[in-house]
Protein backbone atom coordinates (compact mmCIF):
# COMPACT_ATOMS: atom_id res chain seq x y z
CA UNK A 1 0.00 0.00 0.00
CA UNK A 2 1.44 3.33 -0.63
CA UNK A 3 0.66 6.58 1.56
CA UNK A 4 -1.54 9.74 -0.78
CA UNK A 5 -0.03 12.83 -1.98
CA UNK A 6 3.63 11.47 -2.04
CA UNK A 7 6.22 10.87 -5.56
CA UNK A 8 8.23 7.81 -5.18
CA UNK A 9 11.27 7.65 -7.06
CA UNK A 10 11.11 4.79 -9.52
CA UNK A 11 10.23 3.10 -12.75
CA UNK A 12 6.45 3.15 -12.99
CA UNK A 13 5.80 -0.56 -14.59
CA UNK A 14 7.71 -1.54 -10.88
CA UNK A 15 6.31 0.63 -8.56
CA UNK A 16 2.79 0.34 -9.97
CA UNK A 17 2.67 -3.22 -8.26
CA UNK A 18 2.52 -1.99 -5.55
CA UNK A 19 -0.54 0.21 -5.77
CA UNK A 20 -3.94 -1.52 -3.96
CA UNK A 21 -6.33 -3.04 -6.62
CA UNK A 22 -9.14 -0.66 -7.41
CA UNK A 23 -7.49 2.15 -5.93
CA UNK A 24 -7.10 4.67 -8.69
CA UNK A 25 -10.21 6.90 -9.74
CA UNK A 26 -7.84 8.89 -12.58
CA UNK A 27 -4.42 8.66 -14.57
CA UNK A 28 -3.15 11.95 -15.66
CA UNK A 29 -0.20 11.87 -17.45
CA UNK A 30 2.09 12.76 -20.22
CA UNK A 31 4.85 10.30 -20.84
CA UNK A 32 8.34 10.69 -22.33
CA UNK A 33 8.34 11.48 -26.00
CA UNK A 34 10.27 9.39 -28.40
CA UNK A 35 14.55 10.59 -28.88
CA UNK A 36 15.38 10.71 -32.01
CA UNK A 37 19.15 10.59 -30.89
CA UNK A 38 19.20 7.36 -29.63
CA UNK A 39 17.89 4.08 -31.34
CA UNK A 40 16.13 2.10 -28.78
CA UNK A 41 14.81 -1.36 -29.13
CA UNK A 42 14.44 -4.46 -27.58
CA UNK A 43 16.40 -7.44 -28.00
CA UNK A 44 18.13 -7.39 -32.09
CA UNK A 45 16.03 -6.07 -35.20
CA UNK A 46 13.25 -4.36 -34.87
CA UNK A 47 10.14 -5.24 -33.65
CA UNK A 48 8.39 -2.57 -35.03
CA UNK A 49 8.52 -0.84 -38.08
CA UNK A 50 5.62 2.26 -37.52
CA UNK A 51 7.33 3.16 -33.98
CA UNK A 52 9.84 1.97 -32.44
CA UNK A 53 11.05 3.38 -29.48
CA UNK A 54 11.74 2.52 -25.64
CA UNK A 55 9.16 4.68 -24.33
CA UNK A 56 6.70 3.57 -26.45
CA UNK A 57 7.84 -0.06 -24.67
CA UNK A 58 7.71 1.22 -21.10
CA UNK A 59 3.81 2.89 -21.99
CA UNK A 60 2.38 -0.27 -23.24
CA UNK A 61 3.88 -2.68 -20.43
CA UNK A 62 3.03 0.32 -17.65
CA UNK A 63 -0.60 -0.02 -18.92
CA UNK A 64 -0.85 -3.81 -18.70
CA UNK A 65 0.26 -3.49 -15.21
CA UNK A 66 -1.40 -0.70 -14.11
CA UNK A 67 -5.46 -1.85 -15.43
CA UNK A 68 -6.27 -3.98 -12.50
CA UNK A 69 -5.45 -0.80 -10.03
CA UNK A 70 -7.58 1.07 -11.46
CA UNK A 71 -11.43 1.46 -10.40
CA UNK A 72 -13.98 -0.20 -12.94
CA UNK A 73 -15.48 3.49 -13.44
CA UNK A 74 -11.72 5.00 -13.77
CA UNK A 75 -10.36 7.50 -16.75
CA UNK A 76 -7.01 7.69 -18.10
CA UNK A 77 -5.91 11.39 -19.49
CA UNK A 78 -3.13 10.27 -21.82
CA UNK A 79 -1.22 13.46 -22.95
CA UNK A 80 0.62 12.56 -25.99
CA UNK A 81 1.90 14.61 -28.68
CA UNK A 82 4.37 14.18 -31.99
CA UNK A 83 7.15 15.13 -33.85
CA UNK A 84 7.63 15.56 -38.21
CA UNK A 85 11.29 14.75 -36.66
CA UNK A 86 10.37 11.53 -34.86
CA UNK A 87 8.35 8.30 -35.51
CA UNK A 88 5.76 10.14 -37.80
CA UNK A 89 2.30 12.13 -37.09
CA UNK A 90 0.66 8.54 -36.59
CA UNK A 91 2.73 7.36 -33.46
CA UNK A 92 0.44 9.04 -30.81
CA UNK A 93 -2.64 6.60 -33.08
CA UNK A 94 -0.50 3.63 -32.59
CA UNK A 95 0.69 4.19 -29.04
CA UNK A 96 -3.23 4.44 -28.35
CA UNK A 97 -4.53 1.92 -30.59
CA UNK A 98 -1.90 -1.10 -29.17
CA UNK A 99 -3.36 0.05 -25.82
CA UNK A 100 -6.86 -0.49 -27.23
CA UNK A 101 -6.01 -3.42 -29.20
CA UNK A 102 -3.93 -5.21 -27.39
CA UNK A 103 -4.80 -4.37 -23.37
CA UNK A 104 -8.48 -3.89 -23.85
CA UNK A 105 -9.03 -0.26 -23.12
CA UNK A 106 -11.69 1.62 -24.38
CA UNK A 107 -11.18 5.09 -25.87
CA UNK A 108 -14.32 7.45 -24.71
CA UNK A 109 -12.86 11.04 -25.98
CA UNK A 110 -10.00 12.55 -27.89
CA UNK A 111 -9.36 16.08 -27.03
CA UNK A 112 -7.53 18.06 -28.57
CA UNK A 113 -4.87 21.21 -27.43
CA UNK A 114 -4.32 23.37 -29.29
CA UNK A 115 -1.45 25.49 -28.44
CA UNK A 116 -1.43 29.22 -27.64
CA UNK A 117 2.49 30.03 -28.39
CA UNK A 118 3.68 26.71 -30.69
CA UNK A 119 7.54 26.46 -31.63
CA UNK A 120 7.40 28.58 -35.30
CA UNK A 121 8.33 25.97 -38.13
CA UNK A 122 9.80 26.47 -41.48
CA UNK A 123 8.78 24.74 -44.62
CA UNK A 124 6.27 22.70 -42.74
CA UNK A 125 3.13 23.17 -40.57
CA UNK A 126 3.51 24.51 -37.34
CA UNK A 127 2.54 21.91 -35.19
CA UNK A 128 0.26 23.72 -33.26
CA UNK A 129 -1.63 20.83 -30.99
CA UNK A 130 -1.16 17.54 -29.04
CA UNK A 131 -4.01 15.05 -27.88
CA UNK A 132 -5.16 14.49 -24.86
CA UNK A 133 -6.94 10.68 -24.87
CA UNK A 134 -9.37 9.63 -22.59
CA UNK A 135 -9.21 6.22 -21.64
CA UNK A 136 -11.06 3.51 -19.56
CA UNK A 137 -11.92 0.00 -18.82
CA UNK A 138 -15.54 0.58 -19.46
CA UNK A 139 -16.92 1.48 -22.80
CA UNK A 140 -18.49 3.96 -21.26
CA UNK A 141 -16.61 6.57 -18.76
CA UNK A 142 -17.30 9.12 -15.98
CA UNK A 143 -18.24 12.61 -16.38
CA UNK A 144 -18.89 15.18 -14.33
CA UNK A 145 -19.35 18.05 -16.64
CA UNK A 146 -22.32 19.36 -16.35
CA UNK A 147 -21.59 22.45 -18.63
CA UNK A 148 -21.36 22.55 -22.94
CA UNK A 149 -17.68 22.01 -23.42
CA UNK A 150 -15.70 21.67 -26.51
CA UNK A 151 -13.16 18.74 -26.90
CA UNK A 152 -10.48 21.68 -28.33
CA UNK A 153 -8.90 23.05 -25.71
CA UNK A 154 -6.81 26.27 -26.19
CA UNK A 155 -4.11 27.28 -23.90
CA UNK A 156 -0.03 28.41 -23.99
CA UNK A 157 2.43 25.99 -24.06
CA UNK A 158 4.33 26.31 -20.35
CA UNK A 159 7.20 28.44 -20.78
CA UNK A 160 9.62 25.51 -19.11
CA UNK A 161 12.36 26.24 -16.38
CA UNK A 162 12.08 24.09 -12.95
CA UNK A 163 14.68 22.22 -14.65
CA UNK A 164 12.79 19.93 -16.82
CA UNK A 165 12.38 20.73 -20.23
CA UNK A 166 8.93 18.97 -20.94
CA UNK A 167 6.59 21.00 -18.55
CA UNK A 168 3.22 20.92 -19.45
CA UNK A 169 0.81 23.94 -18.19
CA UNK A 170 -1.06 23.50 -14.95
CA UNK A 171 -4.09 24.04 -17.55
CA UNK A 172 -4.07 20.65 -18.47
CA UNK A 173 -4.61 18.58 -15.65
CA UNK A 174 -7.00 21.34 -14.68
CA UNK A 175 -9.19 21.11 -17.13
CA UNK A 176 -8.67 16.90 -16.56
CA UNK A 177 -9.26 16.42 -12.78
CA UNK A 178 -12.82 19.29 -13.58
CA UNK A 179 -14.06 17.19 -16.43
CA UNK A 180 -13.46 13.33 -14.63
CA UNK A 181 -12.89 13.55 -11.41
CA UNK A 182 -14.87 14.95 -7.73
CA UNK A 183 -13.19 16.10 -4.58
CA UNK A 184 -10.81 13.34 -2.62
CA UNK A 185 -10.18 11.28 -6.01
CA UNK A 186 -7.13 9.23 -6.26
CA UNK A 187 -5.30 10.01 -9.37
CA UNK A 188 -2.15 8.86 -10.20
CA UNK A 189 0.70 10.38 -12.60
CA UNK A 190 3.17 7.65 -13.46
CA UNK A 191 5.83 9.78 -15.25
CA UNK A 192 5.54 12.82 -12.71
CA UNK A 193 8.62 15.13 -14.18
CA UNK A 194 8.30 18.68 -12.63
CA UNK A 195 4.94 18.05 -10.59
CA UNK A 196 2.49 19.73 -12.70
CA UNK A 197 -0.32 17.13 -11.99
CA UNK A 198 0.28 17.06 -8.57
CA UNK A 199 0.04 20.83 -7.95
CA UNK A 200 -3.20 20.65 -9.92
CA UNK A 201 -4.72 18.22 -7.35
CA UNK A 202 -3.45 20.47 -4.15
CA UNK A 203 -5.16 23.25 -5.75
CA UNK A 204 -8.52 21.51 -6.52
CA UNK A 205 -8.72 19.08 -3.49
CA UNK A 206 -7.43 15.70 -5.48
CA UNK A 207 -5.27 13.22 -3.90
CA UNK A 208 -2.56 12.24 -6.17
CA UNK A 209 0.27 9.69 -6.31
CA UNK A 210 3.57 10.37 -8.68
CA UNK A 211 6.25 8.13 -9.71
CA UNK A 212 9.15 9.09 -10.79
CA UNK A 213 12.70 8.07 -11.80
CA UNK A 214 14.79 11.10 -11.40
CA UNK A 215 15.25 12.06 -8.39
CA UNK A 216 16.06 15.85 -9.40
CA UNK A 217 13.00 15.97 -10.72
CA UNK A 218 11.02 14.96 -7.65
CA UNK A 219 13.07 17.57 -5.29
CA UNK A 220 11.54 19.95 -8.14
CA UNK A 221 8.24 18.46 -7.92
CA UNK A 222 7.73 18.30 -4.36
CA UNK A 223 8.90 22.04 -3.98
CA UNK A 224 6.41 23.37 -6.16
CA UNK A 225 3.57 21.26 -4.82
CA UNK A 226 4.54 22.30 -1.15
CA UNK A 227 4.76 26.36 -2.52
CA UNK A 228 0.89 25.56 -4.14
CA UNK A 229 -0.45 24.08 -0.95
CA UNK A 230 -2.84 27.03 -0.95
CA UNK A 231 -3.28 27.40 -4.84
CA UNK A 232 -6.50 28.81 -5.82
CA UNK A 233 -7.95 28.03 -9.60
Amino acid sequence: MMNINNIYQGNAINLCKELDTNSIDCIITSPPYYNSSHKYQRGTGFHYTADIGEPLYVIIDFFKEVKDKLKQDAIVCLNLGFSYGETGVMRPFDIVNRIREKLGYFVNDIIIWHKNNPIPMNKRLTNAIEYIFVLSKHPIGKYYTEKYTHNVWKFPVDKGGRNHSAVFPVTLPKLCLEHFTKENDLVLDPFMGSGTTGVACVGMKRNYIGFEINKDYIEVANKRINENQKLLF
